[in-house]
């Protein structure tokens, strides 16, 4: 169940353009959207509220509650305000942009704040690329398709269950998608017992759909699934094809860069 939803933004198009993503989840649960902004010195915000402002709800969207809150920074990494303010909050899901404004605050420089909560924040975490060469193309407000992605390992557990509630709000159908790198040992089933056992243990059984398999070039080819079947969400661990390291792979990573579709993550 999803109550709280923290939405972090630094007020560009970029950021904001997220918002109405965590907007349709919150509808779904009649959830809390907490807007968050982390103040800088020099922050736009104080002198050009017209142009650096919180995002407005749009027509339809009034049953959301939006609480709208600006804290400062302070010597903390704002991606560590941003997961603290989510613990203490109480919140059960992030939803942000992969990147924001680069010019005064400063807020999604270098690598960028969005992978950074990702790679590190054990709240579920969905990043949205509505922007850029590699951007989202799928309607993000729509779930129709959500594809959660396993090696089978035991951290794959800890995403299921707010990705299979979010799959039963919407009535989307939740895929599995078993992937095995090279050498990798495949079970006689194809992994079917052990993802039975995943989403019983989730109290998900009912939502447990189609099962696939990929083998080899693991991120690649999760990225042309994605894309070819067009998913509405992927759900990954960090550690996917880690062999457990709870520490972001170059193969999550490389999802969360270039997957058609928004991401949900967590660090198990």
């Amino acid at each position: 169940m999803i109550r709280s939803i923290l939405f972090p933004t630094d007020f560009s198009a970029v950021a904001n353009s997220a918002f109405p993503l965590a907007l349709a989840i919150a509808a779904q649960f009649e959830a809390t959207v907490q807007s968050l902004h982390i103040a800088h010195g020099g922050d736009p915000h104080i002198t050009e509220t017209s142009r650096y402002e919180f995002p407005a709800l749009p027509t339809g969207a009034t049953t959301v509650r939006v609480i709208e809150t600006i804290i400062p920074k302070g010597d903390d990494d704002p991606a560590q305000v941003i997961m603290r303010h989510a613990k203490e909050r109480g919140c059960d899901l992030i939803v942000m942009a992969s990147h924001g404004r680069s010019d005064v605050a400063q807020f999604f420089l270098g690598r960028s704040v969005a992978e950074q909560v990702a790679r590190d924040s054990k709240i579920p975490t969905i990043i949205a690329r509505l922007y850029g060469p590699r951007r989202t193309r799928r309607p993000i407000d729509r779930f129709k398709t959500i594809l959660f992605v396993t090696d089978l390992g035991g951290h794959s557990k800890r995403i299921l269950p707010v990705v299979s509630s979010l799959a039963r709000k919407t009535k989307a159908n939740l895929e599995a998608l078993c992937v095995f790198n090279e050498g990798d040992e495949e079970p006689a089933d194809g992994g079917k017992a052990t993802l039975e056992s995943f989403f019983a243990e989730a109290e998900a059984s009912d939502c447990l759909g189609k099962i696939r398999r990929l083998h080899g070039g693991l991120a690649e080819a999760v990225v042309e699934y994605a894309g070819r079947h067009k998913a509405d969400l992927v759900a990954i661990t960090t550690a996917l094809g880690s062999g457990g390291d709870p520490k972001l792979t170059n193969t999550a990573e490389f999802i969360i860069r270039n997957a058609p579709c928004p991401v949900m993550c967590v660090r198990p």
